[in-house]
């Protein structure tokens, strides 16, 4: 997702090769890796029976088994434990899953020939309050380059150790970030050498060992600014061992391990690591800080999402463009390699690493995660299990985030719940700005999350981070906005702790101009609170009207009404990076309000509160906010989507609808009411400019998210309905005693598109 953030905007100049030249001789001294050293015998492993026996291992709710008959039926059985049977797959492996911790289970390979083969196997499945010993965590010795390092279920994960540039591991102890990811990060060779020979010869073929661009923040960024990254590889990919069950328990307890691990090797200072990462690597921070390792320092989740149901089916509809590209290609980078769709350095790697190579052998047992989300239309079991934002009030370290309103794959639903992160966690700040996915990482971040590390990890003053700031233009791209100095640069440690942690915990950043191939911007301006929505904000509800109107005063008796149209999905094209596609007339509904007369700040959830009817027992609805200016332009600027059928919804808040997607239930006859959840946002309706809603299909807001919607093919008619009786509206958070600056902001703003305004057939 990340491959062309680095080489965006660059310009072939000759201060630029100069820059280039330089981090190419700092980034030489770690341009290769040492192959990766022997491992002693697996823990967790049955004991040896025979030639032929198989291996059984217990893991946290699960029991893997190995070398079992190919094609035979291995059963478990125990006390109290349902009995499973399964075939063992072609690599001779089971997997059984759904155990109770703690419990005792026996393992028989039933269609083994030989008597000693087919002795039972008798395991106690993991407990996760039974963490392993100190000693457990001490005996593996790591060094710079590839390593295999056991996990409490014996499952060893491939582990990339990267000093800071031009140091080796022997320069140490250094502050230390762990980057965890299910992406490539594990491949050996260094990204940021790889990375600076490319800018300057872009003819070099492309080297498999080299790890994806997703390692930018952790194996580059991290590093310039004087901080050693461990990569770690998800379970059930690349060259690590298990099966991908993408933040499960065993995996978000993997994450545990490897920190403890890491706490005693002696080139990591102060024994605490930290850990730091974008996306993928941003939510397993969330899994693992919340298993509470108790030598975790502090965490930098960046772009992380909340839960796995709102990406995977936001308001209930499955997402078939970013989800449902992403769960596939989790499923193909869980094949065994070599494969099609494996990791590019795991294809390399099996032919000549015995590691790489045996940990191929669960992989088959790897659930179908594609399949599971799609045909799993209720959030149950599967999805809750991976609710990381019912996590967040377990995290008890340090952390500093950022997120973004208009992020195009993780979206911003992960910020409907920042609060229980920051209100049980008083050393939590959050960044929530304008922007997509990459924008979490941007001139006006970067340098208050390397203060934050520089206090938190490395346990020292915020210092000038020089190759950063060296390599500005090929971070950010020439032209792109400078860093600004390090705020607590010079001060003792203590004061600069004191003065971090007077900070308000929500930083906002409003209007990130366009990129316009010049470089990247930070946000235009900037307002802090203790809280989000921030303090003293106010709600505002506005109220449809069958003429197209939009209104701040509830509708009076006598003004009840409707306005229908038609929910067919396939009339409007999707949008793309070219343009903000429009809504075909009597495909949707407008309401426009009436110039504004003064600046508001929009800061929050929105919700929307509909009364709905329709010709067919559910339908799926968009609600889209715009602000149609005073020149006559449209800017997107948040919406939500919502199935019908999910009508059920618990609490009174109105920005915030709690809906139960547990149950679902048809359409009745005649007007229904269903509240649809609008992403939050921050945004400035400046003084004459006017608030649009429209009411339409799913579809065509948001470029890389399209919709499995119930209404294709079908096409139903759907009416809303308005006045005192049904007072369909939307409720708005409004910001208390902000106030934007003059003038307003570019349209197109990055992340939010711009169109022409063009009234729909009911006139909004």
């Amino acid at each position: 997702m990340y491959r062309h953030l680095l080489m965006r905007g660059i310009r072939k100049s000759a201060a630029l090769i100069a820059v280039l030249a330089a981090v190419a001789v700092l980034a030489s001294a770690c341009a290769g890796s040492p192959p990766p050293r022997p491992l002693p015998p697996r823990p967790g492993q049955g004991p040896a029976i025979g030639e032929r026996t198989y291996l059984v291992r217990a893991g946290i709710e699960q029991v893997y088994v190995t070398d079992a008959t190919i094609g035979g039926t291995v059963r478990l059985t125990g006390p109290g434990t349902p009995t499973q049977s399964k075939v063992a797959d072609t690599f001779g492996s089971v997997v059984f899953r759904g155990l109770t911790q703690g419990s005792t289970v026996t393992v028989t390979d039933e269609s083994a020939t030989d008597e000693s083969a087919a002795a039972s196997q008798t395991v106690r499945v993991l407990d996760v309050d039974e963490p392993p010993s100190d000693a457990f965590y001490r005996a593996p010795l790591m060094q710079a380059g590839l390593n295999y390092i056991p996990m409490r279920d014996g499952t060893l994960l491939a582990i990339v150790v990267r000093p800071p540039v031009g140091l080796s591991v022997s320069d140490g102890p250094f502050p230390t970030l762990i980057e965890y990811s299910g992406y490539a990060v594990s491949g050996p060779q260094d990204p940021l050498a790889d990375k600076v020979a490319r800018l300057l010869d872009p003819s070099l073929p492309g080297d498999p060992l080299t790890p994806g661009g997703e390692t930018f923040v952790g194996g580059v960024l991290a590093r310039l600014a004087g901080y050693a990254t461990v990569s770690v590889q998800l379970r059930g990919t690349g060259c690590s061992g298990g099966e991908s069950d993408l933040f499960d328990l065993p995996s978000s307890y993997d994450g545990y391990d490897v920190v403890e691990t890491l706490a005693r090797q002696p080139w990591v200072l102060n024994g605490r690591p930290g850990m730091i990462g974008i996306s993928f690597s941003g939510f397993s921070q969330i899994a693992t800080a919340a298993t509470r390792p108790p030598h975790l320092a502090a965490i930098v989740p960046l772009s992380f999402l909340g839960r796995v149901w709102d990406v995977g089916r936001p308001g209930g509809i499955f997402n078939t463009g970013f989800a449902e590209t992403w769960l596939a290609d989790r499923v193909a980078t869980a094949r065994p390699a070599p494969s099609d769709g494996a990791m590019d350095y795991a294809n390399v790697l099996v032919a000549t690493d015995a590691n790489c190579k045996e940990n191929q052998r669960l992989r088959l047992q790897t659930r179908d995660g594609d399949g599971i989300f799609r045909n799993t239309v209720l959030n149950l079991e599967d999805y809750q299990r991976r609710d990381l934002e019912q996590r967040l009030d377990q995290i008890d370290v340090p952390v500093f985030g950022s997120l973004q309103f208009q992020d195009e794959q993780t979206s911003g639903y992960a910020m409907l719940n920042l609060n229980k992160l920051t209100e049980r966690n008083p050393r939590a700040w959050m960044t929530l700005s304008s922007g997509e996915h990459n924008d979490s990482i941007s001139p006006d971040t970067i340098v208050d999350l390397f203060q934050f590390l520089d206090l938190y990890v490395a346990r020292k003053t915020p210092d000038l981070k020089v190759g950063l700031y060296l390599t500005t233009s090929i971070i950010f791209g020439s032209g792109g906005a400078g860093l600004p100095f390090p705020s607590l640069a010079g001060l003792r440690f203590g004061d600069a702790l004191r003065r971090w942690e007077l900070r308000p915990q929500y930083s906002f950043g409003v209007e990130r101009d366009t990129d316009s191939g010049n470089g990247a911007s930070g946000t235009r301006w900037k307002f802090n609170s203790s809280s989000f929505p921030p303090a003293g904000a106010t709600t505002s509800t506005w109220y449809l009207s069958a003429d197209g109107a939009l209104a701040p005063t509830a509708p009076s008796v006598g003004t009840d009404g409707s306005a229908a149209y038609v929910s067919d999905p396939s009339r409007r094209p999707a949008s793309s990076s070219s343009g903000w596609t429009q809504v075909p007339s009597n495909n949707g509904l407008g309401f426009v309000s009436p110039p504004m007369a003064a600046d508001a700040v929009v800061a929050g959830p929105i919700g929307a509160d509909l009364w709905l009817s329709s010709t067919a027992t559910t339908t799926d609805v968009q609600v889209t906010v715009t602000e149609v200016r005073p020149d006559g332009k449209e800017l997107f600027v948040t919406n939500g989507v919502q199935r019908a059928s999910f009508r059920q919804v618990t609490g009174t808040d109105p920005v915030r609808p709690k809906i139960d997607f547990t149950t679902s239930s048809p359409l009745q006859p005649g007007a229904n009411r269903v509240r649809v959840q609008v992403l939050p946002v921050v945004h400035a309706f400046r003084t004459g400019s006017r608030i649009r809603i429209v009411v339409a299909p799913v579809g065509g807001d948001r470029r890389v998210w399209r919709y499995n919607s119930v209404d294709d093919g079908v096409a139903p008619t759907n009416s809303l309905f308005f006045g005192s009786a049904m007072p369909s509206s939307i409720s708005l958070p409004l910001a208390t005693g902000v106030e934007p600056p003059s003038p307003i902001g570019s349209c197109p703003s990055f992340g939010q598109p711009c169109r022409t305004y063009q009234p729909l057939a009911n006139g909004g």
